[in-house]
């Protein structure tokens, strides 16, 4: 909080400095006052998750100081609240500038959750009595919320013109209670929601020197970042086990970690108009973690092998795990206009991720495990070509190849090959109509894993990297039959098969409508609107085993047999406003309504034949009828009145309704019984909720 303080201090004593300054030059800007009430009911939290709209007071104001060369800008907002900003930019033209800033923003998940713990926001949670209360009315309320402080100093020198010296300084600071997911025993056990205390710090630190002139430019920057985490560790008393009363289980947080990257970018221009564009960088990520050298089991101290009641020891090649992580990335392009009627782009594009870190071999009895380490190379080559044609008619074509290696057993390959083709038509000086063609070809060499973790893997082709073909279809058009009527409309398909698959996502396909018009109808009187739709339906074949049929072309039974989903998700949306001037230099008034709605459902089939379904399923019943199912609504009117040419009030309406339904929150209990579920908290439970505010704001211009 002091160094917030002093942040905010010095931005405005700095601010303060360059307007005293103001005898020797010009002082203009704003202060604006906003009075606010809010009435909501329902989820406070989702309607405030980004922002901190409560009846008070809002303050702002934004200076500007004007002397010859030197200036300074200073602007301040939502003073107070937990959106506050404060900006300071100052400088002097064509010799350096300065910039100074301190923002927050919040995040708020859910209020008013509930969890058997005490010590919520500290690094240990625990509960007095085992077995703890299953009665959540008699839990501990807390809030699921995160801050987020942004400070940012910026210098940039110009005065040795072509060279340039630009460099800045960032923090960012994130504390707060954020939900994380435990499992109660290893393996399996119940599911714990933990409140999980967060509070992460990040420095940046970057500086960049360079060239800019005709035909020449380059650059060279150096990028330092550091990530501590406050508590590395949550420690939780564990209600799967009874012998956790004498140890407590630990949750590993994200780990200290540093960043470092040398970048160059240069351009130059060439003959034939043509010119050349390098961006070379190099990074290095490191970190380093304590590993847990035992587990939560439902143990004896007796039975268990290091004689700690309810935690069973395993042996590690070592118990620090040290991360290193290598990206090098060059990226190459060369564009030409050798003709007037001909624009060529030549592009090369390097990515290649090196994962040094440990390989650590763990032993627990009789299984042995060894972690894997993921990094891959891409290599993009690429071409495109533009033609203007006849009749004002614009061609362009492409193709990108694309091979990829990567560390992983199953599809460690794959080669793309992506052809675009594009044509826009200008005939007339009222309309411009586009349409487009893409196609994507993926192959991809499979190679599998050994057993026994091979189990359904040889009919499995994971969707980030499967053989597909894709093909993309798109048109717009835009008509300005006058200065004062645009509208534009546009329609997309895309469809995608994945063509190895016979146990994973099988294929997908996406529509998209848009539609917008702006009318001014008179010169006191404007329109506007705009409708998007969107569907997308994706397929998926799968197969429930107990192990002893994997082979999916086998026949059914009540164990092993294949079902498919079927998952449709459809967003809508519409805005509609106007702008009217009721009284010419005097009043204004603004109505806008804008409305977002998405259906999702999944329809599940039991591949079973003549074999019954469970006991009380059906394909019906068994079918996700709300997925993801929410609307979204608001109401905007503001009226502005300019009482003089420096002081204007407005008055502002809004209502926002948001509604939301899913198929998993149905029914929601903080406990289900212990065989069958857990302990839970209420994260992300009914996000639905109502609220009216009602604005006034005064704003006075000097």
């Amino acid at each position: 909080m002091r160094k917030k303080i002093a942040v905010i201090a010095a931005i405005c004593i700095l601010a303060g400095t360059g307007i005293a300054r103001g005898e020797d030059g010009t002082v203009s800007g704003d202060v604006s006052l906003t009075g606010v009430i809010r009435d909501g009911k329902d989820n406070v939290a989702k309607f405030n998750e980004y922002r901190d709209i409560r009846s008070g007071v809002y303050g702002g104001t934004n200076l500007q100081f004007q002397k010859e060369r030197d200036y300074a800008d200073f602007e301040a907002r939502d003073v107070g609240y937990r959106t506050q900003r404060y900006h300071l930019e100052g400088g002097r033209r064509d010799a350096f500038r300065y910039d100074l800033q301190y923002d927050e923003i919040p995040h708020n998940l859910t209020f008013d959750g509930r969890t058997l713990y005490s010590g919520v926001g500290s690094g240990n949670l625990t509960y007095a009595t085992h077995p703890p209360s299953t009665n959540s009315d008699t839990w501990n309320t807390f809030d699921y919320a995160l801050k987020r402080r942004n400070m940012d100093g910026n210098v940039k020198l110009d005065l040795f013109k072509p060279f340039y010296l630009d460099v800045s300084a960032n923090q960012q600071k994130k504390t707060g209670v954020y939900p994380l997911g435990a499992p109660g025993t290893t393996p399996g056990g119940i599911s714990i929601e933990l409140p999980v205390n967060i509070d992460y710090t990040t420095n940046n630190f970057k500086a960049a020197a360079g060239y800019s002139t005709k035909p020449l430019f380059y650059s060279v920057s150096y990028l330092y970042s550091n990530f501590d985490n406050g508590d590395r560790l949550q420690n939780f008393r564990n209600p799967a086990t009874v012998n956790t009363a004498a140890t407590a289980d630990t949750v590993f947080l994200s780990p200290n970690n540093d960043y470092r990257k040398l970048n160059f970018q240069g351009g130059v221009k060439l003959p034939l108009q043509s010119k050349l564009n390098v961006d070379l960088s190099s990074a290095r990520a490191e970190s380093s973690s304590l590993l847990a050298n035992s587990y939560v089991a439902n143990v004896t101290a007796a039975a268990s092998n290091i004689g700690v009641q309810g935690r069973t020891g395993i042996s590690l090649s070592n118990p620090n795990f040290n991360g290193k992580v290598n990206t090098d990335s060059y990226n190459l392009a060369l564009t030409s206009n050798p003709a007037p009627f001909l624009n060529t782009k030549l592009l090369y594009k390097y990515y290649n991720k090196s994962n040094l870190s440990d390989t650590i071999t763990t032993t627990d009895g009789t299984t042995t495990l060894t972690n894997s380490l993921f990094d891959y190379r891409k290599d993009l080559y690429g071409l495109e070509f533009g033609f203007k044609l006849p009749a004002k008619l614009l061609l362009t074509t492409a193709y990108t190849y694309t091979n990829t290696d990567r560390r992983r057993d199953d599809l460690p390959k794959t080669r793309d090959n992506l052809y675009d083709v594009s044509l826009k038509w200008r005939g007339l000086d009222v309309m411009a109509v586009k349409i487009g063609y893409e196609h994507l070809g993926r192959a991809a060499d499979f190679t599998g894993v050994a057993a026994p973790e091979a189990l359904l893997q040889p009919y499995i082709r994971r969707f980030d990297a499967a053989p597909r073909l894709t093909d993309s279809y798109k048109a717009s058009m835009e008509i300005f039959p006058s200065d004062s009527l645009t509208f534009n409309v546009g329609y997309r398909h895309r469809k995608t098969k994945y063509t190895d698959t016979i146990l994973g996502l099988t294929d997908m396909k996406a529509d998209q409508v848009n539609f917008d018009v702006d009318w001014q109808a008179h010169k006191r009187v404007r329109f506007f609107g705009y409708f998007d739709f969107e569907q997308r339906v994706l397929n998926q074949f799968q197969r429930q085993t107990d192990g002893t049929a994997l082979d999916p072309a086998t026949s059914p039974t009540a164990s092993n047999f294949n079902w498919t989903a079927s998952q449709t998700q459809n967003t809508w949306g519409y805005g509609l406003g106007t702008d009217v001037v009721l009284v010419p230099g005097k009043l204004n008034l603004q109505l806008t309504h804008n409305s977002v709605r998405s259906d999702g459902t999944v329809d599940l089939t039991y591949l079973l034949g003549a074999v019954p379904l469970p006991v009380g399923r059906n394909q019906d019943n068994i079918d996700l009828s709300a997925r993801d199912s929410y609307r979204l609504n608001n109401i905007v009117a503001k009226a502005i009145y300019p009482v003089t040419k420096a002081t204007t009030l407005a008055a502002t309406y809004a209502y926002e309704e948001f509604r939301y339904e899913d198929s998993q929150y149905s029914g929601y209990q903080y406990f289900v019984a212990v065989t069958q579920g857990g302990y839970l908290t209420g994260a992300y439970r009914d996000p639905s909720y109502r609220t009216h505010v009602g604005m006034f704001s005064v704003n006075i211009k000097f």
